[in-house]
């Protein structure tokens, strides 16, 4: 057996297929251009589409090492990461794929060629199964010399049936496993064989060869692909631990590296590493995959892959505690993985700076918040743990969440190793009202709405050709109509005038919503009969079919007519300007703020926006949104050409080409590339697909007028152009002209006129403090001669009428003058009941703060909490405030003394 290094096995495999006809295709984004999934999760994911029929490319046969992550839905594995020796959120697949081209044979033929004869695996270290329904997978494995009857087991759908997902392309499999030897088994059965599917250590699934049958929809209905094809899927770190006799995953030269560093980082030796081996897989094996997904594009958040990122960083954090690690230290581990795995990934290396800065915020983050949330937590199975308790409640779950930020993960780590358990339903209940709570009304973006109308008329008819686009020469055409929709998206023979709906006809000057880009609008007449309709918006489908939403002003239109299509000229100029505009930007701010590769993180290019979202970790300042205004107009005002070439991805790559989004030109012959030539060298070049602007003078000037952030990470900006620009200019001067009169100066007189005023203000504001601090002060005190006795304490319980910020002012004052006491203060704002509690250190062993808290919440229709000595909360019901404060303070008069 050839003893192999991963990159080693990665380039042989690939090339391996190259040489038996297989176009190797790069690894697409772990960010999937699919909506049913959250991350790349198999090899065969960027072919969806080519597996259903939907597209189309110019080759019949893959290969490709994939970057894939399984942290969610059906594909977890995140509980298994750590104790397991093989299980990983992130890892590579290298599979084969045909599409329509070979099937069985070919595919079972060359993985056996593969394993024993390229890579020199016994052959009688191999058991192979297969589906039980399935007679032609044993009759070709048997069709090989080496291969034993014995050594196919014959397996139920739950081991050899796969699919994506719960709807998508599947179909039965043969499975290819390793065997370690009898000395292996962990099982400690005297049967111990593949067939009882039980974990046992002595078998490794090597490698599954998918045949890809059948497409499932989401009621089960399973329906035959328009081409069988072959999908395998090998893990690379599985095959790696065979090639290099290591006896887990984590012992090839894949983690090795990264132990080493955290070993390292720890102070550990060998010993003590393996004594604590799980925290040093965790934080292996999570630090590869916050590496990969940031190098894509995912920053820490709080919604979908941004929360499963900063879950990711976030337990590792806490493993590394486990370790003794203080401080930020994953940043060395993500440079390891850079270094070690830079070469096959070239975009880590591009992105190394911004990778760091992203794990550093987000250490720096969480550990704002750790201390306190472990002592939380500490005190909360302490308490549990006398009173016989072993679940932490789903409220209680949120709450560490909410206010601490550890995510349910690791707060299910921290009970697993205590002996406890989380109600995990009871936090998703939670999770689920906090989202009711805060959903704002949030538009979609333009267009979605529009492509799920589409893809539901596609499947309402016969499958469309693709539509002909003629938009980047002609702004007019003349077309035949092959399809009509009604506004419930059923085909119709006609539309008639004042209704709505979707129109396809064979070749289109209108540019369809893409890239950011919005879409053309405009008319379109019939040429057979009287008949004018307006083109409200345009979306495509997979299938490149362009689906025209109109409204019928006049007449008739029916499948079959020929047409006349006119786009809105000169909102489609305004457009142009904006895009070519958006690659200047673009570059502008790559240059100024030191990226060697793309930032862009999304954007919206229309005929009177501007908006561009880009990756960054600080707003920018005053002097570098000169820099790049300056940049850019300097770009304008030289009115560079703007080339627009067909070009091989890899040649378009070579020569700095940027595939912002890899997805859109992954499997195409030629990808289109937009180059902006400055002085003869390349200002800016990318992968394009919208319409721009012949020469950069077209724009005329730029201004970035607005700049904020989106999400941790992300900032976007608002550029105004050309007559936008004028517009915007406009209402400046006019604003301008507002506060002149208001404020009674000239536009020289402005500022110092507006200093005074801000001054006075200032006074004002500090003698009203003044007051606030006299009224508090003399409240405490009326409030102190008020007390009441209870046993062993004091209690002082009131409702006052004082903003929060003061009645916790207030709570903190009359806390101070109490030996041991209790304070309950409460107000009533907006109609809502507000509490807040505190009690003397020495009095937290009887009583509590959030308890109170918790207590009077209860009676005012709310919630609350905190920690023994401080809590706050309220209610919607204030009219029940004084009942709430004088029930409390009763049973604390009541309470029994202590010793």
């Amino acid at each position: 057996m050839k003893a192999l290094k991963a990159a080693q096995i990665r380039e042989s495999f690939l090339k391996f297929f190259e040489a038996r006809g297989h176009r190797v295709v790069p690894s697409s984004s772990l960010v999937p251009d699919d909506p049913t999934l959250l991350f790349t999760n198999a090899g065969m994911v960027q072919f969806k589409n080519v597996f259903l029929g939907l597209e189309k490319r110019p080759y019949t046969r893959a290969t490709s090492c994939q970057k894939c992550m399984r942290v969610s839905g059906k594909h977890n594995d995140l509980e298994e990461v750590g104790p397991s020796p093989r299980h990983h959120t992130f890892f590579e697949m290298l599979g084969n794929f045909s599409f329509g081209d070979y099937f069985k044979r070919e595919a079972i033929h060359w993985a056996w060629e593969l394993l024993t004869r390229e890579w020199g695996i016994p052959p009688e270290r191999l058991v192979i199964t297969v589906h039980k329904d399935d007679e032609e997978a044993p009759r070709y494995w048997l069709e090989l010399p080496d291969v034993r009857e014995s050594q196919i087991l014959r397996m139920g759908d739950a081991t050899n049936f796969w699919s994506m997902g719960d709807v998508g392309p599947c179909g039965p499999t043969t499975e290819l496993h390793y065997d370690w030897g009898p000395e292996a088994c962990t099982c400690g059965r005297p049967d111990c064989s593949v067939a009882l599917d039980n974990g046992c250590g002595r078998w490794l699934e090597v490698w599954n060869l998918v045949f890809m049958q059948y497409d499932q929809a989401p009621d089960g209905r399973r329906t035959p692909l328009p081409k069988p094809g072959v999908d395998t899927g090998m893990g690379l770190e599985r095959i790696a631990s065979v090639l290099q006799h290591a006896p887990t995953n984590y012992d090839t030269d894949l983690f090795r590296p990264l132990l080493r560093k955290i070993r390292e980082l720890a102070g550990h030796s060998e010993e003590q590493m393996r004594e604590h081996i799980v925290p040093y897989r965790v934080i292996a094996d999570h630090g590869r995959a916050m590496t990969f997904l940031i190098a894509d594009g995912v920053v820490p958040g709080n919604e979908e892959r941004s929360y499963v990122l900063r879950m990711l960083i976030r337990r590792a954090i806490r493993f590394g505690k486990k370790l003794g690690l203080e401080g930020p230290f994953l940043g060395e581990v993500a440079r390891v993985v850079i270094q070690t795995m830079g070469d096959a990934y070239p975009e880590l290396r591009e992105r190394e700076g911004f990778i760091l800065k992203a794990i550093a915020q987000e250490e720096e983050r969480f550990e704002r918040t750790y201390q306190a949330g472990m002592a939380w937590i500490e005190q909360l199975l302490a308490e549990k743990a006398r009173k016989g308790e072993r679940v932490i409640t789903g409220e209680e779950a949120f709450f560490l969440h909410d206010t601490h930020g550890f995510h349910v993960q690791i707060i299910e780590d921290i009970a697993r190793e205590r002996g406890f358990t989380v109600d995990r339903a009871g936090f998703e209940h939670e999770m689920r009202k906090q989202k009711e709570r805060s959903k704002a009304a949030s538009p979609l973006a333009l267009g979605k709405a529009a492509v799920a109308i589409a893809t539901e008329a596609a499947k309402a008819t016969e499958k469309l050709p693709p539509t002909r686009f003629v938009g980047y020469e002609r702004v007019e055409a003349e077309s035949a109509v092959v399809a009509l929709f009604n506004e419930r998206n059923e085909p119709v023979d006609e539309l008639r005038e004042g209704q709505k709906g979707l129109l396809v006809v064979e070749e289109t000057p209108f540019y369809a919503e893409a890239g950011g880009q919005v879409a053309d609008t405009g008319l379109i007449e019939n040429k057979a009969r009287p008949g004018r309709a307006h083109v409200l918006d345009v979306q495509k489908d997979a299938r490149g079919v362009f689906y025209h939403r109109v409204e019928v002003l006049e007449g008739a239109f029916r499948r079959g007519d020929a047409c006349a299509l006119k786009i809105d000229v000169e909102r489609r100029k305004r457009t142009q300007r904006n895009h070519t505009a958006t690659h200047i930007l673009h570059a502008a701010l790559r240059e100024v703020l030191g990226h060697a590769g793309g930032i862009q993180a999304g954007s919206r290019v229309a005929p009177d926006e501007l908006r561009f979202d880009f990756t960054h970790f600080a707003p920018l300042s005053d002097e570098e949104i000169a820099k790049v205004e300056a940049i850019a107009n300097r770009v304008i005002l030289n009115d560079c050409p703007v080339e627009i070439t067909f070009e091989p991805l890899e040649e378009a790559k070579a020569r700095g080409a940027m595939a912002l989004f890899p997805e859109d030109y992954q499997g195409k012959e030629k990808v289109r590339v937009v180059t902006i030539r400055e002085d003869g060298r390349p200002f800016s070049v990318e992968l394009c697909g919208g319409t721009h602007v012949k020469h950069t003078g077209e724009i005329g000037l730029f201004k970035v007028v607005r700049e904020e952030g989106v999400s941790a990470g992300v900032r976007r900006v608002y550029v105004a152009t050309g007559d936008n620009l004028l517009r915007h200019l406009a209402q400046k001067e006019r604003l301008l002209k507002a506060l002149e009169e208001r404020l009674r100066a000239s536009e020289a007189e402005l500022l110092k006129k507006l200093e005074a005023l801000l001054k006075e203000r200032e006074r004002l504001e500090r003698e009203l403090e003044q007051l606030q601090a006299q009224r508090v002060r003399a409240l405490a005190e009326e409030l102190l001669a008020r007390r009441e006795q209870a046993d062993g304490f004091e209690v002082v319980a009131a409702k006052v009428e004082l903003d929060v910020e003061a009645m916790k002012a207030l709570a903190d004052l009359i806390a101070e003058k109490l030996d041991k006491g209790v304070v309950l203060l409460g107000t009533a704002k907006d109609g809502r009941a507000v509490l807040v509690a505190k009690v003397s250190d020495a009095l937290t062993p009887r009583v509590k703060a959030g308890d109170l808290v918790r207590e009077a919440a209860q009676l005012v229709g709310g919630k609350g909490g905190g920690t023994p000595r401080f809590a706050q909360g309220g209610g919607p019901d204030a009219a029940k405030l004084d009942e709430a404060l004088r029930h409390v303070a009763r049973k604390l008069k009541g309470a029994k003394a202590k010793g």
